[in-house]
């Protein structure tokens, strides 16, 4: 069985061509532009890893992150986050609040995948 990556990222260009990626290397994906879109979608289905971009309106990255891990039925989910701003702080931050790993765009599609794979072993 494949899988499944949710892809959450507001520009929507950015996360076609993150999802069209991943679809290459053979995963199922599921698209949030927000954090919230990405929590109405993980209610009815849960996905083996989550990619998140940090600055969204609405629910931003931070806020995801933590109500995801939070969640006795979510926490489990790793969660990349995926974004432009990859100053210390903001590594710190995200770490701090349960993000398994980070990458900075722009980055390779093998990249991805590596941390994806290093994720689900």
């Amino acid at each position: 069985m494949a899988t499944t990556v949710l892809v959450i990222d507001d520009e929507i260009h950015i996360r076609r061509l993150v999802t069209r990626m991943l679809e290459i290397f053979g995963f199922n994906t599921l698209e949030a532009s927000d954090g919230q879109q990405a929590l109405d979608l993980m209610a009815t289905t849960q996905p083996d890893v989550v990619t998140c971009d940090i600055s969204m309106p609405g629910m931003d990255g931070y806020d995801f992150l933590s109500t995801v891990k939070q969640n006795p039925l979510t926490k489990q989910i790793p969660v990349i986050i995926v974004t432009a701003l990859g100053q210390e702080t903001e590594v710190k931050k995200s770490l701090e609040l349960g993000a398994n790993d980070f990458l900075t765009k722009p980055f390779s599609a093998s990249h991805l995948v590596e941390i994806i794979e290093k994720q689900l072993e």
